[in-house]
């Protein structure tokens, strides 16, 4: 019996011994984690860079994008049927009645800025 509690004390000394010469692969992940992290870091500043780049891109060509917009949005008006024209203004009266200024309805109606200026004064006459 005490030959079984040496032998046994003994493979628990030696394995006790051996769990400190093991590599510890906490340590290994951790590390291959932190360059995974550095790597998106730097991916995602990178990408940040060059979504600033494109959007100054788009600033300085917004303009003439801007007047071809106005440009269409008159076309569109013109080649509005008679009761989409009407639909439109009830559109128009629904959203100033809502709180929503002018310039905002302008953004989201396809009518010309003064077609509903003149729609909101005929409907704030009546």
């Amino acid at each position: 019996m005490t030959v079984v509690i040496i032998i046994l004390l003994i493979a628990a000394i030696a394995l006790f011994v051996l769990s400190f010469m093991q590599k510890d692969e906490s340590k290994q992940i951790e590390t291959e984690l932190e360059e995974v992290a550095s790597q998106l870091m730097h991916e995602n500043y990178e990408l940040k860079k060059r979504v600033s780049l494109l959007e100054k891109a788009m600033n300085i060509t917004k303009e003439p994008a801007e007047q071809a917009d106005d440009d269409e949005t008159e076309t569109e008006a013109e080649s509005v049927s008679p009761k989409m024209k009407s639909l439109l203004k009830k559109q128009v009266i629904t959203l100033y009645t809502s709180g929503i200024s002018v310039d905002e309805i302008v953004e989201q109606v396809t009518l010309p800025k003064e077609e509903i200026e003149q729609t909101i004064e005929e409907y704030l006459e009546h």
